[in-house]
């Protein structure tokens, strides 16, 4: 099958390159023939990753202008009807006219298209089902979540769980204590994690302010408590200034460490690094408004560590033997459905019930056998593979009703009553 993925370049360290990098490996090794078109990541010429071309970013941000010209490039005679479309973003920006999204409505009709589609808000956002049906888009849920909420809205959607590497995702005890050294953080410390991408203030999305609100509080109990920042620390992507928040909430600077931000923005820090500290962390506190997904979940359990997440959306699907913390329906006026902004008396608790189980090897095993599920290879195999073979097939679409003599008079009736 000719492929054009198109998503985040496979060499930026996001979660949605990530989910590039490993999939286009190993559709291109399961024979496939697999270029990319980079929504982030590449700007002004083409290139190459292992062996797969790669294009560049457009002036809209989202190739809503040159994605019909790359798939074309790729099709054997031009025409582009031999090439698959995968698409890994959010669907509402190929129908937005906002500069946030490019100014213009994409050029993607008529392409062979499927969505792996975000779902990260309950219900299922109209202009998400607006778009999928304007591009004719075959929707692959990326969560049971996003896969029983697309039903609800009419669509039949195939299912494909994000992945994670667990062969380099995994407990290092001995690596853990050397990366708590690196961090000045005490063996016997309780030491909490955060890693998330640090964007947008109305709200923040990944609860900064709740968390740290709960932390505040429980680390006046618990002095030898530690929280650890992977982000960016000032916010400098539309985000929040983390430093004036911890103090607004007077946590104490030695209470908080942050990842080396040269290094974080340089994606220098290795997958193999990542291994490090989450196995360093005693949980990882991920307790979002909303996720598609939500892909520290998984690597953080894949390590042994466990994790506090919202009861919402697909977060409620991938704790393993953690913590759910529920909340308050938060409206998002731009997608005009729901998130949850969770109870920051709940975290505290969970916090509680985290400092309690530390060092449970038990816990530790579980978290890991449960990350299993979401490995790589097992995720194409068993994933990867159906959905693909279900892409080549002709799409399978109901018969329109047939109307009797007396429904039809009914409808022309119905239509002259309209006001002209």
């Amino acid at each position: 099958m000719k492929i054009m993925w198109q998503s985040v370049a496979p060499w930026i360290g996001t979660g949605y390159g990530q989910q590039t990098a490993m999939t286009t490996r190993r559709l291109r090794d399961a024979g496939h023939d697999v270029a990319i078109s980079a929504i982030a990541g590449l700007e002004g010429t083409i290139g190459a990753w292992e062996g797969m071309t790669v294009y560049p970013c457009d002036s809209t941000r989202f190739n809503k202008l040159n994605l019909r010209k790359y798939v074309e490039r790729h099709s054997v005679d031009g025409s582009g009807e031999d090439v698959q479309v995968i698409a890994l973003q959010d669907v509402w920006t190929w129908g937005d006219t906002s500069a946030m999204s490019g100014g213009m409505v994409a050029d993607y009709r008529g392409l062979k298209l499927a969505s792996w589609c975000p779902v990260d808000y309950d219900p299922m956002p109209i202009n998400t089902c607006q778009a999928l049906q304007a591009y004719a888009a075959r929707p692959i849920a990326m969560s049971r979540f996003g896969e029983d909420r697309m039903r609800q809205r009419g669509f039949d959607p195939l299912y494909v769980p994000h992945a994670v590497e667990t062969s380099v995702l995994k407990p290092k005890p001995e690596a853990a204590a050397e990366a708590r050294k690196a961090m000045h953080v005490d063996a016997d410390a309780f030491l909490v994690g955060m890693v998330s991408n640090n964007q947008g203030i109305a709200p923040s999305r990944k609860a900064f302010p709740e968390v740290f609100h709960a932390f505040s509080v429980f680390q006046q109990n618990h002095p030898d408590a530690i929280l650890y920042l992977h982000t960016d620390a000032l916010g400098l992507n539309q985000g929040l200034n983390l430093q004036a928040l911890w103090q607004t909430y007077s946590i104490p600077d030695s209470a908080i460490r942050t990842v080396n931000q040269d290094k974080y923005w340089l994606g220098e820090i290795s997958a193999e690094h990542m291994s490090y500290m989450y196995s360093a962390l005693d949980v990882l506190a991920c307790p979002s408004y909303g996720e598609g997904f939500g892909i520290p979940i998984v690597e953080a359990q894949a390590c042994g560590t466990p994790v506090i997440v919202t009861d919402w959306t697909a977060m409620t699907e991938l704790v393993g033997p953690g913590w759910l913390v529920d909340g308050e329906p938060h409206y998002a006026a731009g997608s005009a459905s729901m998130w949850k902004k969770p109870a920051v008396s709940e975290l505290v608790d969970r916090f509680e019930q985290a400092y309690a189980a530390k060092d449970d090897p038990m816990m530790s095993e579980e978290c890991r056998k449960f990350a299993l599920r979401y490995d790589a290879d097992t995720v194409f195999e068993e994933h990867w593979i159906p959905t693909l073979e279900k892409l080549s097939k002709p799409r399978e679409v109901a018969p329109l009703p047939q109307l009797n003599r007396e429904q039809r008079r009914a409808k022309i009736k119905a239509r002259e009553k309209e006001p002209a």
